[in-house]
């Protein structure tokens, strides 16, 4: 028996009536012998935490790994990014360049072909608006009329109104926003319903035109037409007036003194005309287009003083020159003497034509030598030159003419020449302007001047002993200054 319960009992074979045991030496817990003996133990049970912290860790150093190998390739490409972004700007402001040089002739051909078309429009347009303006004054007149005691009574019944609404505003608080705004709304309905009314009232009635002038030894600049209506009244009867007295003087001096006729006149300075002029004095300039001039007549009607066309260019004179320049003067009118520039020539050359077809005037009746600054008569355009070569030229004639007679020649050009041809240059401030606007109540001043001499606001005038339309102009300034301007 025991023979065969040895055999059955081997070492190594389980006996079901003894407990397991762990092998001697293994390192493994109980709980580790379990997982492997029990595979379907839940993967979140207790222990499995470490090994996706290990996954999270190797997953983040992985990541660093991966943008530090990244980061130059992606500062390289952020310089190349730039550097071509460089290349596109300087190519784009290279290419600006080029074209505003191209485009800058077209451009100041455009803005001088533009503005005398603009001119000219101008130039058509206010004879017609006059007219239209003198048609409806009669008509307008009565209903102004009818308007203005209504106007006065609204003004003067809601000038209280308005005042009481002023004075209740400043109390107004955040809480009274709604009152507010309705105070400000019965404010400005007030204040259209008035203007609407005001603008009835003050602008239907025919235009005065007056007119202010920025120089502060001048008087109040009347509009050119209704200065011309009024010397054709009040300053022909206060001249015949003058004119009566002083001739009364004059006749009792000969009695007192038979001899006096006689008598030799000072020749310190030369003799200043005896006529009174007036603050903003009007005048005319002509050419040899206006043809012969009655020059009695251009006296009697009110103007002053005359600028004549000498010359033009450097072959050109006018062959009624010596007619219109000497018959203003013996009319009793200052004169002066005009040089149409082509800057094509010599300046120096134009200006001494100008000067000798003058001749000697030291009488006390002629005004400065006057350059005429003009775009080409040839198609318009600054005869092909620059602002540059502008300068120089007008700087020589001006230098020539001071040189010669020892005052300072008349600039005369327009504001869009100046701005088109000579670049707004402020070079030539200091000599006189004559200025060139139509149109406008009042002129731009350009270059530098501060104030003009000579206005000249049309070419359309009107003048009694001249046939046709000719060009009139008015003076800024005293009658004193304009008589200063003489030699």
């Amino acid at each position: 028996m025991l023979g065969v319960w040895g055999l059955v009992n081997t070492p190594g074979q389980h006996n079901p009536e003894e407990e397991p045991r762990e092998p001697v030496g293994s390192s493994e817990s109980a709980d580790a012998s379990e997982r492997r003996a029990n595979p379907e133990r839940p993967s979140n049970a207790p222990g499995a935490s470490n090994g996706w912290r290990r996954s999270a860790r190797g997953t983040e150093q992985f990541a660093r790994d991966t943008a530090y190998r990244l980061r130059p390739v992606a500062r390289r490409t952020t310089d190349r990014i730039i550097r071509w972004l460089r290349q596109v700007l300087a190519a784009l402001a290279t290419l600006t360049q080029r074209v505003v040089r191209w485009a800058a002739p077209y451009a100041r051909r455009a803005h001088a072909w533009l503005i005398p078309a603009i001119e000219g429009v101008q130039r058509r347009i206010d004879p017609v608006v006059r007219r239209v303006r003198q048609r409806l004054s009669p008509v307008i007149e009565p209903v102004r009329q009818r308007l203005a005691p209504i106007a006065h009574r609204i003004r003067d019944e809601l000038r209280p109104r308005v005042a009481k609404l002023r004075a209740r505003l400043p109390e107004s608080s955040g809480r009274h926003r709604a009152q507010l705004r309705s105070r400000s709304v019965q404010l400005t309905a007030a204040a259209a319903a008035f203007g609407v009314l005001a603008i009835l009232v003050g602008t239907a009635g025919p235009d005065t035109g007056e007119r202010t002038t920025p120089a502060a030894h001048t008087v109040e600049l009347r509009s050119p037409d209704q200065a011309q209506s009024d010397q054709g009244g009040t300053q022909q009867d206060s001249s015949s007036e003058q004119d009566s007295a002083s001739d009364q003087e004059r006749a009792q001096a000969r009695a007192e003194n038979p001899d006096s006729d006689s008598a030799p006149e000072a020749k310190s300075s030369p003799a200043k005309p005896a006529v009174d002029i007036p603050p903003n004095a009007h005048g005319i300039d002509v050419s040899n287009h206006n043809g012969p001039i009655q020059w009695n007549e251009v006296a009697a009607s009110g103007e002053h003083y005359a600028f004549v066309l000498a010359t033009d260019g450097g072959n050109f004179t006018n062959p009624m020159f010596d007619q219109q320049f000497n018959g203003a003067k013996n009319a009793g009118m200052l004169a002066g003497a005009y040089h149409f520039g082509r800057p094509t020539g010599s300046a120096v050359g134009q200006a001494d034509r100008l000067l000798n077809t003058m001749g000697s005037t030291d009488d006390g009746k002629t005004l400065p030598p006057v350059l005429d600054l003009e775009v080409s008569p040839n198609g318009g355009g600054c005869y092909g030159k620059t602002s540059g070569q502008l300068h120089s030229w007008t700087q020589s004639f001006l230098d020539r003419v001071k040189s010669k007679t020892g005052e300072d020649a008349i600039v005369y050009a327009s504001p869009s020449f100046w701005s088109s041809c000579m670049a707004g240059s402020q070079a030539f401030s200091e000599n006189p302007l004559w200025l060139a606007s139509y149109g406008v109540p009042q002129p731009s001043l350009f270059g530098g001047w501060d104030a003009y001499s000579f206005w000249q606001y049309t070419n359309k005038g009107s003048i009694p002993g001249i046939t046709g339309p000719v060009d009139r102009n008015l003076f800024q300034g005293s009658g004193s200054d304009l008589l200063e301007l003489a030699r």
